[in-house]
């Protein structure tokens, strides 16, 4: 009979019809990045662990919150999960934590509730943009200053990105050691006549 589909497309169709949609996951950094950033820091270097480890499961959308006065505020990843969605889920925390992810990030399944991790703290360096001396910002760089912060922190803490808004640039640092990252940080002004008025923050 003609218009009787045979067997094989019978088991095809039935196949098909078991096919489920990929499960993506939520996550929320508590990192406040550029988009760019946010790649460099988190999303490609995610992407190459779970191509070895979880393969199946990739990075598939991201976003940064942001406003044009104080730059980025947080950070979202979405993740498509191969195998076991809440196995491969606590697999993605691991390897955010393992790259650094900051205290008061969170990730979510699907309709499932909010699960906290993260382990470095973050501190901004808020530098005065528009007040000091013309000559000041004429005769310094600050890419010196960031390079003098470097060396004083050590491994104790990275800087993960920065913003230049209309009257203050930031620069957010991301580390273990808070204590240290807020000591460095704090003496900025004796390292570069840019740090003068500087501000440290908590953002985490």
């Amino acid at each position: 009979n003609p218009t009787r589909p045979s067997a094989v497309r019978v088991a095809a169709m039935a196949l098909f019809s078991r096919r489920k949609d990929p499960v993506v996951a939520l996550v929320h950094l508590n990192a406040r990045l550029q988009p760019k950033h946010r790649g460099s820091a988190f999303e490609d270097p995610l992407d190459e662990l779970l191509a070895q480890h979880a393969p199946g499961s990739e990075v598939v959308g991201g976003g940064t919150q942001f406003t044009p006065d104080t730059g980025p505020l947080s950070c979202d990843i979405e993740v498509s999960l191969a195998g076991d969605p809440a196995r491969t889920l606590a697999l993605v925390v691991d390897m955010l934590e393992h790259l650094g992810a900051p205290i008061g990030s969170w990730a979510q399944l699907p309709g499932g509730a909010q699960h906290p991790f993260g382990v470095t703290h973050g501190l901004a360096l808020a530098l005065d943009g528009t007040s000091l001396p013309d000559e000041v910002y004429a005769d310094n760089d600050v890419n010196d200053l960031i390079a003098a912060l470097d060396d004083a922190l050590g491994a104790s803490a990275t800087l993960l990105s920065w913003w230049e808004g209309p009257q203050l640039t930031v620069l957010f640092y991301y580390g273990r050691d808070p204590g240290r990252m807020h000591a460095v940080l704090s003496s900025a002004a004796n390292l570069s006549p840019l740090s003068q008025g500087s501000t440290v923050t908590s953002i985490t």
